[in-house]
């Protein structure tokens, strides 16, 4: 018996292939002969035929009893291929609405290790369409300058906070230029946020571990934070409380007097990680 395996790839079923391939062969059958010598059992061979008819791809002959012919194969193969064409441009459109449509997506991911750092975060300043801001250590951006230059050249804005010194043209930059930064600081967070809606944060250390994700709480958080940031900045500019190059030591006594100033207690900037990290280095006779 032939296999017709090669209609069942085009969609026929086992049954149908059968069928179809037997009367190709022998041009006009009654179901009898039909069930005869394509093997398909006289119970099923009507509703197999009848499916054919529906397909198109048979032909009835009215009659005692009805015969059944096939169309000519020439035809079922243009047939199959225009409705294939159809139904693949038609998948086609249905595809490219489901891409473009703008889904949350409330994923966090860790990314380990500065290299796998360094690669998400000039993917996704490449990928920036309206706006970048971004808090970060000299040294890191250094890293990303380019990115950042080749997303500034396409329009994209760029808002960066750093208490180093960074100067590149065409971006926002507030900072404070301390000059001895590395002494503040028990740890080198950056924070990169795109357009509004994703963010990159993390801190070097022993893992380098960073966080990637759309989640819109976590987005919010690292956007509060460089706003904040950046009140503090400019309302410490305008008090005319530091000088261009100033110390770490400078720093963190002017954060002091305007904690005071407004009431905030030792019972809140106990928890501020800069002052914690101070106090343990004056404890152990490390004062900066």
């Amino acid at each position: 018996m032939n296999s017709f395996e090669f209609l069942e790839k085009l969609g026929f079923s086992s049954n149908e292939a059968k069928v179809y391939g037997t009367l190709i062969k022998h041009k006009v059958l009654n179901g009898y002969e039909i069930a005869k010598l394509s093997g398909v059992a006289r119970s099923l061979v009507y509703e197999v035929i009848n499916r054919l008819i529906a397909k198109g791809a048979v032909i009835r002959i009215d009659g005692e009893p009805n015969f059944y012919k096939p169309i000519e194969y020439q035809d079922l193969i243009r047939s199959i291929k225009e409705e294939n064409e159809k139904n693949i441009a038609c998948a086609e459109r249905e595809l490219q609405q489901l891409a473009t449509e703008n889904v949350d997506v409330d994923y966090v991911m860790n990314i380990v290790g500065e290299e796998k750092y360094v690669a998400k975060a000039k993917e996704l300043i490449d990928s920036a369409q309206a706006e970048i801001s971004l808090s970060i250590w000299q040294e890191s951006f250094e890293v990303l300058r380019s990115n950042i230059e080749n997303a500034i050249s396409r329009g994209v804005k760029v808002y960066i906070f750093t208490f180093e010194s960074i100067s590149v043209a065409g971006a926002t930059v507030y900072s404070y230029n301390i000059n001895d930064v590395s002494t503040l600081f028990p740890y080198r967070r950056t924070t990169i946020i795109i357009d509004g809606g994703e963010c990159l944060v993390g801190e070097e250390g022993d893992r380098n571990v960073y966080v990637h994700t759309r989640n819109h709480s976590v987005v919010s958080l690292a956007t509060d934070e460089i706003v904040l940031n950046v009140f503090w900045n400019k309302l410490i500019e305008k008090e005319n409380l530091l000088s261009k190059g100033c110390s770490g030591a400078d720093f963190l006594q002017a954060i002091h007097n305007l904690a005071e100033r407004y009431g905030i207690t030792d019972e809140m900037t106990k928890n501020f990680l800069v002052y914690n990290f101070q106090k343990e280095k004056t404890q152990n006779g490390k004062k900066c």
